[in-house]
């Protein structure tokens, strides 16, 4: 029997060789290295027979040569396991844990707060065992709170959770990401919130986006928006941002526009309001987005056109974002052939990756050096590649 994988390729009419070119091809645009020619055709054929599974690399290459989610290939779901039963067991302190009183349950929020705050700025290294640390307390006191208590002690077991999905995301770790955040909607499907229910399926829908499950991520996004104008505006917005790049994804331009021209009116309305879901939502960020979008959809010149204006009213405290927006500035240069431009706005990049140790950041610069590599002999570019190459070392 044909394997998903083989049933692919015979539907797209291809040869092993167009695919084998295809592959490269992709490899090419995302920065990743691919082994000799001759070892690249055996490994694709143990893969296409199913004597190995693909790894990590391979799995993102397939779906970007076929257009398909992992789903649709046949492939190891990274981004949306079933099972939450694989989340890493966190130790749990000996004895009783705490009633779930207004002064533990403030020191929780206040806790959660910070560690918002922080993020930005110190990126996902050191708040991961910080956050962390709180959940085993947290989930004792969602098992045990019963009364007028237990709404807010789930809300703070959601929020807390959905957090973490993002630190693990932010690090590099779909699957933890995944994990945390199907948790986090656990939790939120017991209160009666949209909001909190919208936001945690946007969430999915970065997470599956992000790993290449266009498919996945657009259900996951229509789920975010199904409570329509019930939902705050800022949750709305990033809501429609998920829906704007899983179109872009799919090759849906008119779509994915419309998608990011309401996010962006309902971002600038809501400029003026806090938000504890979605505070990072802002004008700037849409237009961060709605760049990457244009990626997606080989339109190198309106990325930097929006990049260029977003980041001259970037918020000072989102120094993260503005490292990925430099990072995908410096993608669309280099798209355009604009050599110095891509090098003058990877090296902002580079400088704030190393500071937050942000993954995503560094996925950006890796598929930046593919479309560089004609320009590798370069003094600037070789010592890019040389910098890029250290951090992804260590």
């Amino acid at each position: 029997m044909k394997t998903k994988l083989q049933e692919a390729r015979v539907q797209q009419g291809w040869t092993q060789s167009q695919l084998i070119q295809a592959v490269e091809d992709a490899a090419a645009r995302l920065g990743i290295t691919l082994p000799s020619l001759s070892s690249l055709k055996a490994q694709i054929s143990m893969f296409e027979n199913g004597r190995r599974a693909p790894g990590n690399d391979y799995q993102t290459l397939f779906c970007e040569v076929y257009q398909a989610s992992r789903r649709d290939l046949g492939m190891a779901l990274e981004s949306a396991p079933s099972q939450l039963e694989t989340l890493p067991t966190l130790p749990s302190p000996q004895g009783p844990a705490p009633e779930a009183s207004p002064a533990v349950l403030d020191y929780l929020k206040s806790v959660f707060v910070q560690h918002a705050q922080a993020e930005p700025l110190v990126g996902p290294r050191f708040l991961v065992p910080a956050v962390q640390s709180q959940v085993p307390l947290i989930e004792e006191l969602c098992k045990e709170a019963s009364g007028p208590r237990r709404e807010e002690v789930v809300r703070l077991g959601s929020r807390y959770a959905e957090f973490l999905g993002w630190l693990h995301q932010d690090s590099g770790d779909s699957r933890s990401a995944m994990l945390w955040t199907n948790r986090a909607l656990d939790y939120a499907a017991e209160l009666d919130d949209p909001a909190l229910s919208s936001y945690v399926f946007q969430r999915r829908s970065n997470i599956a986006g992000e790993a290449g499950q266009a498919g996945y991520a657009m259900g996951l996004a229509n789920g975010a928006l199904r409570e329509g104008r019930r939902l705050p505006r800022k949750v709305r917005a990033v809501a429609l941002r998920a829906s704007a790049y899983a179109h872009a994804q799919l090759g849906h331009a008119d779509e994915s526009a419309r998608a990011l021209d309401d996010a962006r009116t309902l971002a600038d309305a809501a400029a003026g309001e806090g938000s504890d879901l979605a505070p990072y939502c802002s004008v700037s960020y849409i237009d961060m987005e709605a760049a990457n979008c244009a990626l997606q959809l080989g339109r190198p010149e309106d990325a930097v056109q929006t990049l260029e204006q977003s980041l001259t009213r970037w918020p000072a405290e989102q120094q993260r974002d503005r490292g990925l927006c430099l990072a995908r500035l410096a993608t669309a240069y280099a798209q355009m052939e604009d050599v110095e431009g891509a090098y003058n706005a990877a090296s902002q990049a580079v400088s704030i990756a190393q500071t937050t140790g942000s993954a995503r950041i560094l996925a950006e610069l890796g598929r930046l050096q593919g479309y560089l590599a004609p320009w590798s002999k370069l003094v600037e570019i070789a010592e890019l590649n040389r910098t890029l190459g250290t951090m992804k070392g260590s």
